[in-house]
């Protein structure tokens, strides 16, 4: 499964429907939904301010 930011294909199955890129470092499940990850290990929707 492509990431579907940057279309990719270096990515890893981190969960049951979670995936992570390793060419634009975003985690993102079977439905698209993409996040960043914060500092703490928390997910952030992505584009969205953390403040």
């Amino acid at each position: 499964m492509p990431c579907p930011l940057c279309g990719g294909k270096e990515v890893g199955k981190i969960g049951p429907d979670q995936f992570y890129c390793w060419n634009c470092f975003v985690e993102y499940d079977g439905r698209n939904q993409i996040y960043e990850v914060a500092e703490d290990g928390s997910l952030i929707a992505y584009g969205m301010d953390p403040e």
